[in-house]
């Protein structure tokens, strides 16, 4: 079987491919262009329709087309449903990368079961998933997949290529939907490409800067007409004419965006825009240069925050080591941008290179297997990688490195890890990768959820006895190997890796929680009369709807005054609970220990965590007697928490019915029960 070996610029906003052929390499056109736009478009009789055309039915039918969707890759939550059919950004993926893989065969006059060996680059701070899935979509699209390489590593082998380098190297790459900041040794000599650190942002490109000349034209229209174009609705436009609006102006905006990088001044002129109030509505207006940089001045001044931030904090170069600057990516032609990236290094950037294909070049050259002397790349890892572990206080979930930002890949390292439950069996393992400027962050919510693995049958033990060794391997391409190991039994594993979606993993981490029944005693004595209890039944109602897991926990419900009324027994019924909200009403005494004996009766076969939330705006009927009650509860292992409202309340009394001085909370009134149950329930789940 015939083969051949191309690089693939896989981009958010164009996608190329390129070959070396007799060591010069040659930019594949993709339906008569070098660039095959990275569009997806279903017709009406659900047809896939990818590139130039796919672009052009989006300007007038929008809602049947996927732009930028490398943006949302590795997202387990997004998906798009256009004509019919349903895509995730890696199925966009796939159908851009099919469609190369049919016009290379045909452009280069290929069998069609010619093997097409494919380095494909991604983005410099894309997440391991981000890596995995873009191999994945390869893979499906009928590639065989010799490697993912950064963008910015392929932009230094062809800029190195081309202009003889062996310095360091600072790359400024700002595409469609990425912008990537690294810097690169460069020996010619040895033909090694060794990245030395990097950092970047996935959501910023020369997407945000149409969007931004988007809405500004837009405003510019409702201004002129009065009307509210947000939504097809409110705009009173019909459907057609309103999604034939928004593609046309978008597209006009990305016009403008890139005429304006060649010239100082561009005219918008687009007529029949829609049909209002009987006539055809014409949009004209002129941009200057000046404009535009006034309008997109938040995206400037981002990217060179950015820049400045990534030099101030790196401590493996100095401005005065960069050598050369390298500019790729079409976002780069944006005059200000080059401008902006000269004045911080006091120095120009190469005008020589085509920004375009300075990637997709790079990465035929590191695939091309006839070259006498083969490019070395040695990237590094842009996040660090570990797993999710409790912290050492047993307060919080935090993330435990393994593998750091910066090391070079392929790499490995170990960690021994133990239980946390007596005589487990099963010890799962929850991988993170560290989140976007937050690697100096430990709690586990600030870090990216890359999937979970499962190490099995390990020999029983008290919590804390097992040693487990945890051992992550980075190879060539950026994939994840893990290895987990029971040091007593010898069990040992190594486990494939089971991706998902962060959310979901909390929500399993959550029903892996102890159950807690709650028992809420709230006051209804006449004092509670009026704005009181209306107060503390909104708070209730809060705390029913959004503070309580009942996936996980149960809760009852008693009002007392004069008597004891149970509303509801333990349930997790939220709607229950906020029906029996409805209609209190305030009056009579406060018979605190009689709602005590009601919760202890109905906690008493209960086997999970019991707690009993006590609210009241008064004293009882018979401190001492309510006390007694309550020390008797919590001697049978029952956590009372109390909140006292108003100056009728004594603090030494909540105090004292409560479990600890910590259990014990005084408010001014009944507006801040709401904030209190919030406060009340995080130490609650803290301290179980």
């Amino acid at each position: 079987m015939k083969e051949i070996f191309i690089g693939i610029d896989l981009g958010t906003t164009n996608t190329l491919a390129c070959q070396v052929d007799g060591g010069k390499p040659i930019i594949i056109k993709i339906k008569g262009s070098k660039m095959l736009p990275s569009v997806l478009h279903v017709d009406k009789d659900k047809n896939i329709v990818i590139g130039k055309r796919a672009k052009k039915l989006g300007v007038l039918d929008p809602k049947n087309t996927i732009r930028s969707s490398k943006t949302y890759m590795a997202d387990a939550k997004k998906k798009w449903t256009v004509g019919g059919l349903t895509f995730t950004p890696t199925e966009v993926a796939t159908e851009i990368l099919k469609e190369v893989k049919a016009q290379v065969i045909e452009k280069l006059h290929l069998e069609k079961d010619t093997k097409i060996n494919a380095v494909i680059t991604v983005p410099a701070y894309f997440t391991g998933n981000q890596k995995d899935e873009t191999k994945k979509a390869g893979v499906a699209a009928g590639l065989n997949v010799i490697q993912i390489i950064t963008e910015p590593m392929a932009a230094a082998v062809a800029a190195v290529r081309e202009l003889e380098l062996n310095e360091k190297i600072f790359v400024v790459d700002l595409g469609g939907g990425t912008f990537d900041i690294s810097v690169l040794q460069a020996d010619r000599a040895n033909n090694t490409y060794r990245a030395i650190d990097l950092a970047g942002d996935k959501k910023l490109g020369g997407d945000d800067f149409d969007k931004m000349l988007y809405d500004y034209f837009i405003g510019i229209i409702q201004d002129d007409l009065g009307i509210d174009l947000s939504s097809q609705k409110k705009s009173g436009l019909t459907e057609s004419d309103y999604n034939s609006m928004t593609g046309r102006i978008r597209e006009a905006a990305e016009t403008a965006k890139i005429d304006l990088s060649e010239n100082t001044e561009y005219t918008i002129d687009l007529a029949n825009l829609f049909f209002h109030k009987g006539r055809n509505y014409d949009f004209n207006t002129e941009l200057t240069r000046e404009d535009f940089e006034n309008i997109c001045k938040p995206l400037f001044d981002k990217i060179i925050s950015r820049i400045k931030k990534f030099i101030a904090e790196s401590d493996r170069f100095k401005v005065s080591d960069i050598g050369t600057i390298i500019l790729a990516g079409g976002s780069c032609y944006i005059p200000k941008v080059k401008a902006d990236v000269e004045k911080i290094f006091n120095k120009r950037a190469d005008s020589q290179l085509n920004l375009d294909t300075l990637v997709v070049v790079g990465a035929a050259i590191v695939a091309d297997p006839n070259l006498i002397s083969k490019p070395i790349v040695e990237d590094i890892l842009a996040h660090s990688l570990g797993i999710e572990v409790i912290s050492p206080d047993g307060k919080k979930l935090i993330l435990s490195k393994i593998l750091n930002k910066g090391e070079k890949y392929p790499c490995e390292s170990s960690k021994i890890y133990t239980t946390t439950d007596d005589n487990q069996t099963t010890v799962p393992i929850f991988i993170y990768e560290a989140g976007s400027d937050a690697e100096d962050v430990e709690d586990i919510d600030a870090h990216e959820y890359y999937g979970d693995v499962s190490l099995e049958n390990i020999a029983p033990a008290p919590a804390g006895v097992p040693n487990i060794k945890v051992t992550f391997r980075y190879d060539i391409s950026g994939t994840v190997v893990v290895e987990a190991q029971d040091e007593q039994s010898g069990v040992k594993n190594i486990i494939e890796i089971k991706k998902g979606d962060k959310e979901e993993h909390k929500k399993k981490r959550r029903k892996k929680q102890r159950p807690i029944d709650f028992m809420l005693l709230l006051d209804v004595s006449g004092s509670m009369y009026d704005e009181p209890l209306r107060e503390a039944t909104q708070a209730c109602e809060i705390l029913f709807n959004d503070m309580i897991n009942f996936d996980i926990h149960k809760m009852g419900f008693i009002t007392f005054e004069t008597y004891t009324r149970r509303l509801v027994p333990l349930t997790q019924d939220k709607n229950r609970l906020k029906n029996a909200l409805r209609n209190l009403s305030a009056g009579g005494g406060t018979n605190l220990a009689d709602a005590l004996r009601c919760a202890n009766e109905d906690l008493a076969e209960s086997s999970n965590i019991k707690v009993v939330i006590i609210v009241t705006d008064g004293q009882p009927f018979d401190e001492d007697f309510t006390l007694d009650y309550a020390e008797r509860m919590k001697d049978a292992g029952i956590r009372i928490v109390t909140i006292g409202a108003g100056s009728e309340v004594k603090e030494s009394f909540i105090k004292k019915v409560s479990s600890s001085p910590d259990d014990a909370y005084k408010i001014d009134n009944m507006s801040k029960l709401q904030e209190t149950f919030k406060t009340a329930l995080k130490s609650i789940e803290e301290k179980k």
